[in-house]
C-alpha cells in the first residue's frame, strides 16, 4: 500500500502533473471486479494494445513506407556492416533495438521471463474491457480482459538467462502456468471454476535501475533496458533512436535517458546462482505477507538485494552507480 506515492510525487515535482487518482478499497474491488486488492490508484489516461495486431500493424504501415523487411536472417556479427547468414547489410547507422536478445553477454540487462496464461472466454468477465491492473509486488501480477472475455493474467520474475542468452525456454508454453493459475484464482476466487486454456512465456530485457538507455558508438545505436513496460516506452525510445541515428542535437538525443547505464549485474556464474537466490527469498517473502505472516531474518535480507522497480538516476552525473 502507497508503493506508488514516491512516483506520483516525483512526477508531481517535475511535470506538475498528477496523472493518479487515489482509490479507496471498495473503489478498487469495484474496478477490479476483485476483493483482494487493499488500495490503489487509477490512471485514466492509460490504454490496452492488442500486442500482434500492433505488431502486425506496424509491419504494414512500415512496407506502405518502403521499409524492406528481411525475417529469418540470423545475425551473426555487427561491425561498420550487419553480416548475416544470408547475405550482407552495409549502412551509415545501425541501430540495434531487439530488446533481451540485447542482452547476451551484457551486465547492464539481467533477461528474466514474464509468464501468462488466458481463460477460456468467460460469461461475465470480473474486468471490463480496457481496464488493466498491475500491482505492487515485486514479482508483479497484471491482468486484463479480453475483447472476447477471458481474463489474461501474467506474473514477472521467471526463468533468468544465464549470461543473458535467450534460448528455447523463453518461448513457448509457460512453464511456470500451474503457478501463474494458482495467482490468478487467488485475486479472483470467484474463476476457481473457469478453465485456463492458454499459456506462454517471454523474455524481458531488466536493468538494474527499471530505466532503459540510449547509446550511440560510432555507427552503431542501440537502446535497451525496457524492464517489462516497453509498449508505452517506444514511443519515447523511437525518438531517441531516431536523433542519434540521425546525429540530430536535440531534446531527444540530449535528455537523460542518452547515457551509459548507472549500474551492472555480477559477473555469471554469480548473477544467475544469486538471482535464482533473491528470486526465491522473494517469493517466499510475499507468500508469508499473503499469510498474514511475518518473514525470516535471512529472507528478509536476500529480498533486499532484489532490483527495486525503480531509481532515480544520480543527479548531475553520468558515472555508473556502484
Amino acid at each position: 500500500m502507497g508503493a506508488w506515492a514516491g512516483t506520483a510525487a516525483a512526477i508531481d515535482r517535475a511535470c506538475g502533473a498528477q496523472p493518479f487518482v487515489e482509490l479507496s478499497r471498495d473503489e478498487v474491488a469495484e474496478r477490479t471486479g476483485s476483493p483482494a486488492h487493499l488500495a490503489g490508484v487509477f490512471e485514466a489516461v492509460s490504454a490496452t494494445v492488442q500486442p500482434a495486431l500492433l505488431a502486425r500493424g506496424l509491419r504494414r504501415v512500415a512496407l506502405e513506407l518502403g521499409v524492406d523487411i528481411h525475417e529469418h536472417s540470423r545475425v551473426t556479427a555487427v561491425e561498420p556492416r550487419v553480416r548475416t547468414d544470408r547475405g550482407t547489410v552495409t549502412a551509415e547507422t545501425v541501430v540495434v533495438s531487439t530488446g533481451a536478445w540485447g542482452g547476451r553477454n551484457n551486465r547492464a540487462l539481467a533477461v528474466v521471463a514474464s509468464d501468462m496464461v488466458a481463460t477460456e472466454p468467460l460469461e461475465d468477465p470480473p474486468l471490463a474491457p480496457g481496464i488493466s491492473c498491475s500491482d505492487s509486488r515485486l514479482l508483479v501480477n497484471y491482468y486484463r480482459a479480453t475483447r472476447d472475455g477471458r481474463l489474461a493474467f501474467g506474473t514477472g520474475g521467471g526463468a533468468l538467462a544465464f549470461a543473458g542468452r535467450v534460448t528455447n525456454l523463453f518461448e513457448g508454453l509457460s512453464p511456470r502456468a500451474t503457478e501463474v493459475e494458482a495467482r490468478l484464482r487467488a485475486i479472483y476466487p470467484q474463476l476457481r471454476d473457469a478453465p485456463v486454456v492458454r499459456s506462454w512465456t517471454g523474455p524481458i530485457d531488466r536493468t538494474a535501475t527499471g530505466l532503459p538507455f540510449f547509446q550511440r558508438e560510432g555507427n552503431l545505436v542501440r537502446g535497451v533496458g525496457y524492464s517489462g513496460v516497453g509498449v508505452c516506452q517506444t514511443l519515447l525510445g523511437s525518438r531517441i533512436l531516431v536523433s542519434l541515428a540521425l546525429r540530430r542535437n536535440d531534446e531527444w538525443s540530449g535528455c537523460g535517458l542518452v547515457r551509459d547505464p548507472y549500474a551492472r549485474f555480477p559477473p555469471e556464474p554469480i548473477r544467475s546462482v544469486g538471482g535464482r537466490l533473491v528470486r526465491a527469498a522473494v517469493d517466499r517473502k510475499e507468500r508469508r505477507e499473503d499469510e498474514g505472516k511475518r518473514p525470516g531474518w535471512l529472507t528478509n535480507r536476500l529480498a533486499a538485494l532484489a532490483p527495486p522497480v525503480f531509481v532515480p538516476a544520480p543527479r548531475g552525473s553520468s558515472e555508473p552507480a556502484r
